[in-house]
């Protein structure tokens, strides 16, 4: 068991995770030599996964962009349905002030 605590960076985690994928240690060795909790390294190796699994993706910049391109439709959608309701609002405030001065 190690005492020397070690901050475990990015770095430290992936290589740690490639000697358990290639077969180097287990991951059981790996959890007792370096006393981490075996579910703590599966997260670590889970996250690894979906990262790489991203990074894979041919239209990952096209798809960024699209959600991008979405936000900003979003962003304008919503300002416009603001005014319209300032604008409503506006509209039965004065709509209210003719019928009691009538």
């Amino acid at each position: 068991m190690k005492t020397d605590f070690q901050r475990w960076t990015a770095r430290r985690k992936v290589e740690l995770i490639v000697r358990i994928m290639k077969g180097e240690k287990s991951l059981v060795d790996v959890c007792r030599e370096q006393d981490l909790k075996q579910s703590e390294v599966e997260g670590w190796i889970e996250t690894f996964l979906k990262g790489g699994e991203n990074s894979l993706k041919t239209n990952a910049k096209e798809d960024q962009a699209q959600y991008e391109r979405e936000i900003k439709d979003l962003r304008a959608t919503v300002g416009e349905l603001v005014l319209e309701l300032d604008a409503r609002k506006k509209w039965q405030a004065l709509s209210q002030d003719q019928e009691t001065n009538s």
